[in-house]
Order: structure tokens, then sequence, then C-alpha cells
């Protein structure tokens, strides 16, 4: 993996709550929509998968996705992942309830010919990567046991996992189910860490990917995440100071 690298004592966090408040000020004060931030997690988080795995060319992906923005994410990773030559296949539950930018993620990956497998009927299919986009930061703990049963089956894979802003299951503020969460190798964080990620030996390596929300709306972080932003916007955060 070749990325530009800052330690991780230099990084800012924020916790869930005020990175959703960041990203609705997205779009009522800059009109940037979640539309528009979708397609650039979903890109940075392709360009993260093509860093781990050395390229994607030929490479099997799956994309375990939620019904929520961060299987949004997920799905328009996949796509990028598909146009890179990656062997892409989705792998999420059909009966679930699909939040509208998600709805329409899945209806791109379909019409492109990605296969989208039942998760409910079809065991998690081989790979040389998982992006884990379960579950983002609204989580609420016990999870749903259709979910439960989904990451115990990923963590079970010997498969190695890249998972989207934070691993599944894990609380992003407390640090909560990191037992019982996705055990990743690996976590692209969006926008910023969230307080959970340093400590958690779930997260695997971090990386930190800018997904375009303006830095004004960082408020009395603003300065220091247009010092991260200066360094690239895909790094990996090395641990310590």
């Amino acid at each position: 993996m070749n990325l530009p690298r800052v330690p991780m004592g230099q990084l800012p966090s924020l916790p869930a709550e005020a990175m959703r408040a960041i990203d609705a000020a997205a779009s009522s004060a800059y009109a940037i929509d979640t539309t528009q931030l979708m397609e650039i997690a979903g890109f940075q988080v392709a360009r993260a998968a093509v860093a781990v795995l050395d390229g994607v060319q030929g490479k099997r992906v799956v994309v375990a996705a939620g019904g929520g923005n961060n299987g949004g994410d997920a799905l328009a990773a996949a796509r990028f992942l598909f146009q890179r030559g990656a062997v892409v296949q989705v792998w999420m539950r059909a009966n679930q309830r699909l939040s509208p930018l998600a709805a329409r993620h899945r209806q791109t990956v379909e019409r492109l010919g990605i296969a989208v497998r039942d998760a409910s009927h079809t065991p998690l299919p081989a790979g040389d990567l998982v992006l884990d986009g379960l579950l983002g930061t609204g989580i609420q703990l016990p999870l749903r046991a259709e979910v439960a049963a989904m990451i115990h089956a990923i963590n079970q894979a010997g498969i190695p996992v890249l998972a989207i802003d934070l691993p599944s299951g894990l609380d992003a503020d407390s640090g909560a189910g990191r037992e019982t969460c996705i055990q990743a190798d690996w976590t692209v964080t969006l926008g910023l860490p969230k307080p959970a990620l340093a400590a958690s030996p779930a997260t695997g390596r971090l990386l930190v990917a800018d997904i375009g929300l303006p830095i004004p709306l960082f408020g009395t972080l603003a300065d220091a995440v247009r010092q991260l932003y200066a360094e690239g916007d895909l790094l990996e955060v090395l641990p310590g100071s």
C-alpha cells in the first residue's frame, strides 16, 4: 500500500453525531447533497481497495451492503471497482428496506450486470477482499439477529476485510460492540476518524478519506482538517504521535 502517511496523534476525531451534523450542513449551507458525497465516498473506498490489494484487476471483491447510506457507499464503490476490472459480487439481504440512495445504487449495479446475492439464502461468496458496508454510525446494540449472522459469517470466512467508515457493529463513540463487530484488516473512515477507531483492534490499519465536506464546517477543527487534507485526500494513519 503506497499512500501518504500521517501519525494518529496529529488527527482530530469527531463524534458520530457531530459528523452527521456536518453532513446535513453541507446540504443546507453549501448545496452539497448526500448524492454528491456518496459518489465521492464510493470513489474513495474503491481507491482504498485498489491500494490494499495492490490493484484489483481480476481480483474477487465481495461487497457486503446494508440498507442504509453506508450500504449506498459500498454499492457506489462496487461500481468503481467493477470498472477497474475487479470481479465484483454484492452480498445483501433481498428483503431489507433500502434508503433511497442505496436503492438507486443497487439498481445501478444490477444494470451493470454485477451479481447481487441474497444474503438471507446464499453463503458469503469466496473472494480476495470483503468490503464491509453493512452498518454505519447510527447503530443500536444489540444488533438484529440477521445482521449479526452476516457479521459472524464475514469474521469466520478468513477473507481480508476493508470496512467503510468503521467496522459494522462498533459504536463509533464508545467502542461498545468491539468483540462482536466486524474484525477488519483495514478501515477507511470518511471525513475524519470517529473516537472509537484509534483504540479498537477491530479497526485494523486505518485510512482516512476526504469526501468533499467543506472545511469551514469543521469549526474549531478547520485548521487541523485543512492541514490533514493538504497531505492528500486518501491517507494511511500511523499509530502514535
